[in-house]
């Protein structure tokens, strides 16, 4: 609160309550022209008595008689009943003047009664008709039904006897539609998302609500946040579904390439963004989600350099530490430490700070080599392994391209003993990603998401890319022409006896249906000659050499070899063939060939085959096979004659003992323009297919609060009309009522309504109960993937302040608002609601309805206007003539209207809309109206601190606003409680529980600061003052206390709106800062350790100067009046 809009002037008194609203004096019975009873009449008789003499004439009077009538009035009634005849005949007539004395009493009110009657032609308030909501439900065989204008429900008969009923006053439309699911879902100032899959439960996810009232928040708003919440996190993000991404087996590099729409200040925004640990990878599995690592491995000799680099080219210490809340630069290596993930960083700043320090001190200040960076202070062993885990990854990319947006480019990979990626199974997965192909989903990190969604936000995507890398795929389909070839044994690749033309099929179904970019062969040769063909086939003419054995490559598409690209020669380099040898293949060599997603799985190849297939087909020279016999047989001849003739080997017969392959591939798409590829959003309840380009990246929650209702049983076009009960009360009044939009789901997209579509909304924009009626149109159907299908969903969202709604109870279709209709009833039966249940049946049954149920009880029946409650009304009506221009008018004023207010202060020339920053005491033209509620509202949130609702409050600045001069500026506010804090050592009397009467002690106090909250109150003291002397009086008096040290009282002062504490002062004695502020105790009902009370286990304390500071003593003050001003 700022001290130069404050003032010291503050607008005397404390308002007006209920008790002081009317003097007395005013009413008609306050003065009696003859107050006198007849024991004042019978001492006036006996008084009369004395002061006369008279006698009667006659013979036998008693000689001794004076005249003295006195005694004639002292006669009694005795214990039986009897009196002198003279003296009963005295008392009736005394009975017969207090006819003619209440006649003469009346004179006052007969003038009043007179003038406010006979001339003002004014009358008492006629009593107001209660209402209540019925629930109407149909019987089976109906689908719908008018229910008439004026339908009569009967609810029993009043104390007289008579029937009460009641009608509804227009034709209701009822039908079968049920509220079958209720969620919610809340966004905190950090951006981090909130769900309630069932709103309308303790947690948010089922559990049974056991508050009394069965309260829930509407929009899920979470107890506490994150990393404490007792709400689950939303996980939001986007998912991929492609063929490309179908990935069996082998160490796969996934790499998914967004190019984003060109947006201002978008590069900077994403460079701000520490990606390696923004995204989460998963990918479908054949049992559940499959898990990737972000990145792609790097070369260790390559981790040095890039850890050089980072911390060279820091600027500042966030540059190596990160700011909450985002996460990173450096990752927390899980095998080393202990990672802080909602801290927002693992090298804090003050290692940051030192790195930098130690950097400045080096020559080119710079770090040479990594033993400078482990001389840094603070750089333990654990640090040193997170540089390394960070940069031991191929981290995500960004890549500027100018006019043409962004390409932001994400990495991930699996292992290969990870599990094979597979076609999407919604049935196993269980997340609605309407496609067979195998997804990617990219998620938010959880402790990442607050910082990253409201970068990505709004971000428009204009293509995707994925590319696949993979390597070591082994499970192929092996067959050469005679035969298929097992996998993982030795194999024959081109028979037992390979000629030129002889084949080596390799088929794969996830390889060869891919649009292939590179493609590598990898065999593991089995007994190769030792000393290489040169020498194996030394005695063959021509000599076959490494070289000399080729194969063409052939890919099948379309059930067509065509034409090969590339020979390959199957052993390359002199002397000893390598035993692995690999091939490489490229797109140019594979040809343009596209992807076959519908290609169905294989077990061999046959003519019929349509695609799959690899071919090598042996060409160039053979193995010798065909004429190794006649050889032979030559060199045996020729070693008859010779015997130094070398016989020739037998030709070599290849052998395979394992084939791998590795391959590259890739498609590019835009949402919505192909057939196999997809784009999805992950929202809070579901996924969606993005049809739109440029799309969204991410899911757009605008909004603060949401609340999804959905409904069963509904049919496009019916209308339908809910009864939502709302706890008054219970939300927060300090913040302004937040603007509440409803919209339908049409498919997956949200449409806001028509206004002239939503026909009803008594709730006032949901602050309090009523009914909220809607014309449904045909566009809102049932076929949804973000939130159940076969259902009809409403939302109400709220920009800002959510929690300045109440809180609901129910939820409820088929509702209707009926009226109760005064056939002569009992006049009295409107002082009490009529009870829940108590409406069951029609006058006159329909056969349409099967069940009427009365879920709460009757609201707003008044009787008619008691005549000591016409006075008053019309005592301040001819004093402030229906305008508020005094004080005392806005006062008076509301308190007839509003008779849920206890207690009302207007302060003129005083500006206060509720944020104490905001206070000026010396405002002209503003008046600030301070309402206190019903002190003992058991649904407030704070009893310490009563305040009207926001329903309440919103009626109140209407009425003002017809009644108050066109120049004025008017605020309705609550008060601004004050808290006052109590710190000291305490020693109980011996043989006290401790345990207990601390909490007791703690108790006592809040009642005595805060009385209202316990006991109603005849006045609340606005800018009121109370000493510290008084305070340690209480607690020094109380019974089990034997006495206190070290005693002190703190005045703070909280801005109602976000509860931040704007001064906490030590006092001698606290007053009320502002005209509006009312002192009270600190904390809340039922919590313990507000009060700062320290219990003394022995006679010493452990202050200063072991005493109680003699400011405090008060025990020589012997003041009766302080004793009598507290019960202890």
């Amino acid at each position: 609160m700022s001290t130069d809009r404050c003032h010291s002037i503050q607008v005397p008194g404390s308002g007006t309550n209920r008790g002081n609203r009317l003097l007395e004096s005013l009413l008609p019975s306050f003065v009696a022209v003859d107050g006198r009873k007849i024991e004042d009449l019978k001492a006036y008789a006996l008084g009369l008595a004395t002061q006369l003499k008279f006698r009667i004439l006659k013979e036998d009077l008693t000689e001794d008689w004076d005249g003295d009538w006195a005694s004639f009035f002292k006669k009694e009634i005795d214990p039986d009943q009897q009196t002198d005849p003279h003296y009963a005949l005295f008392l009736a007539f005394l009975q017969n003047y207090l006819l003619a004395q209440d006649d003469l009493n009346s004179l006052t009110k007969s003038h009043l009664d007179f003038f406010y009657r006979d001339v003002l032609r004014l009358k008492e308030k006629a009593a107001e008709a209660d209402q209540a909501y019925l629930i109407i439900q149909l019987a089976k065989h109906v689908a719908e039904h008018l229910l008439p204008k004026n339908s009569e429900f009967k609810a029993g008969k009043d104390d007289i006897g008579k029937e009460i009923l009641f009608k509804n006053h227009k034709a209701e439309t009822l039908n079968k539609t049920e509220v079958a699911s209720i969620k919610a879902l809340f966004k905190d100032e950090n951006g981090r998302f909130y769900k309630s899959p069932i709103a309308n439960s303790a947690d948010g996810l089922g559990e049974e609500i056991l508050n009394a009232d069965g309260r829930w928040n509407p929009f899920g708003r979470p107890k506490s946040l994150f990393p404490t919440s007792d709400r689950q996190s939303a996980i939001l993000g986007f998912a991929v579904a492609s063929p490309t991404l179908t990935l069996a087996e082998g160490f796969r590099k996934i790499s998914l390439t967004l190019h984003l729409k060109p947006q201002e200040g978008l590069i900077e925004k994403l460079k701000s963004l520490h990606l390696n640990s923004t995204f989460r990878f998963l990918l479908s599995g054949e049992k559940e989600w499959i898990e990737a690592e972000i990145g792609f491995p790097n070369s260790e000799a390559n981790v040095d350099a890039e850890i050089l680099d980072f911390l060279n080219k820091a600027k500042a210490w966030p540059d190596i530490a990160g700011i909450e809340p985002q996460s990173g630069p450096v990752l927390d290596n899980p095998e080393t430490g202990n990672h802080r993930p909602f801290m927002g960083y693992d090298i804090g700043e003050i290692t940051a700070k030192n790195i930098l320090s130690k950097r400045a001190t080096l020559l080119n200040n710079k770090f040479a080599n990594l033993d400078q960076v482990e001389s840094v202070r603070g750089m333990g062993e654990d640090k040193m392994a997170d540089l390394k885990f960070t940069f031991r990854t191929q981290k995500h990319e960004l890549k500027d391209l100018g006019a043409n947006g962004v390409e932001l480019i994400l990495k991930c990979h699996l292992v290969p003993d990870q599990d094979a990626v597979v076609g999407y199974k919604e049935e196993v997965l269980l997340q609605k990603f309407r496609t067979d192909q195998p997804v990617l989903k990219v998620e938010l990190a959880d402790t990442i998401q607050s910082y990253a969604y409201p970068i990505l936000q709004g971000i428009e995507l204009s293509s995707v890319k994925i590319h696949v890398d993979v390597s070591g795929v082994e499970n192929l389909v092996l067959q050469n022409d005679q035969t298929t070839l097992p996998v993982g044994k030795n194999i024959h690749p081109f028979g037992f006896r390979p000629v030129l033309g002889s084949n080596f099929y390799i088929g794969s179904r996830e390889v060869f249906s891919k649009s292939l970019e590179n493609l590598n062969i990898h065999l593991e040769w089995h007994g190769l000659p030792s000393l290489g063909f040169s020498d194996h086939y030394s005695e063959y003419s021509p000599v076959k050499t490494n070289a000399s054995f080729q194969v063409k490559a052939y890919f099948l598409d379309d059930r067509s070899w065509g034409n090969s690209k590339k020979t390959i020669h199957l052993f390359t380099g002199a002397g000893t063939p390598a035993t692995v040898q690999s091939y490489s293949l490229s797109s140019g060599d594979l040809g343009s060939i596209g992807p076959e997603p519908e290609l169905e799985e294989f077990i061999s190849w046959s003519p019929a085959s349509k695609r799959g297939f690899l071919k090598l087909s042996l060409s160039g020279t053979d193995f010798g096979h065909k004429e190794y016999p006649n050889l032979f047989a030559s060199k045996v001849i020729k070693k008859l004659d010779n015997k130094e003739e070398v016989l020739p080997n037998e030709p070599y017969t290849p052998e395979v003992k394992s084939v791998k392959l590795d391959y590259t591939a890739s498609d590019s798409f835009k949402a919505g323009e192909s057939d196999w590829n997809s784009f999805f959003h992950i929202s809070a309840f579901g996924e969606a297919k993005q049809a739109l380009n440029p799309g969204l990246l991410v899911p757009d929650y605008l909004d603060e609060g949401y609340l999804l209702i959905g409904l069963k049983n509904h049919f496009p076009g019916q209308s339908i009309q809910l009864l939502i009960n709302v706890l008054d009360g219970s939300a927060n009044p300090e913040k302004p009522v937040p603007t509440v939009s409803w919209s339908y789901l049409s498919g997956n997209e949200w449409k806001a309504f028509d206004k002239r579509d939503v026909v009803l909304d008594e709730t006032n924009g949901l602050i309090q109960t009523g009914l909220i009626g809607f014309t449904m149109p045909r566009a809102a159907d049932q076929f949804h993937t973000i939130l159940d299908s076969n259902m009809t969903w409403l939302r109400a969202t709220v920009v800002e302040n959510s929690d300045a709604i109440p809180d609901f109870t129910h939820i409820i279709a088929q509702a209707i608002r009926v009226t109760f209709e005064d056939f002569e009833n009992d006049p009295n039966r409107l002082a009490i609601a009529l009870p829940a249940k108590t409406i069951a049946k029609l006058k006159n049954s329909q056969a349409q309805i099967s069940k009427i149920d009365q879920p709460f009880a009757s609201f707003g029946g008044k009787t008619a206007e008691a005549s000591e409650d016409f006075y008053t009304r019309i005592s301040e009506r001819l004093r402030h003539k229906q305008r508020a221009v005094t004080r005392w008018d806005y006062e008076h004023l509301v308190l007839e209207y509003f008779p849920e207010i206890y207690q009302v202060k207007a302060l003129n020339h005083t500006e206060y809309d509720g944020n104490l920053e905001n206070y000026r005491a010396l405002a002209p033209r503003h008046v600030t109206v301070v309402l206190v509620a019903n002190v003992r509202n058991k649904n407030a949130i704070d009893p310490l601190r009563p305040k009207a609702s926001v329903a309440l409050i919103a009626k109140v600045r209407e009425f003002i606003s017809k009644i108050c001069s066109a120049g004025v500026y008017f605020h309705v506010v609550n008060p601004v409680y004050e808290e006052l804090q109590v710190k000291a050592n305490v020693r109980f009397l011996a043989g006290v529980d401790r345990s207990l009467f601390t909490k007791k002690l703690e108790d006592d106090l809040k009642t005595f600061l805060s009385p209202w909250a316990f006991q109603s109150p005849e006045t609340f003291t606005f800018a009121g003052e109370i000493h510290r002397s008084v305070v340690l009086h209480f607690v020094e008096k109380l019974p089990y206390v034997d006495y206190l040290t070290c005693f002190e009282l703190y005045h703070i002062i909280k801005n109602p709106v976000n509860g931040e504490i704007i001064s906490k002062n030590q006092v001698e004695e606290a007053k009320g800062s502002t005209g509006v502020s009312l002192l009270g105790s600190v904390g809340s009902i039922g919590t313990y350790g507000d009060h700062l009370i320290t219990i003394l286990e022995t006679e010493d304390c452990e202050c200063a100067d072991n005493e109680v500071p003699a400011i405090l003593d008060i025990t020589s003050t012997e003041s009766s009046d302080m004793d009598e001003a507290f019960d202890t």
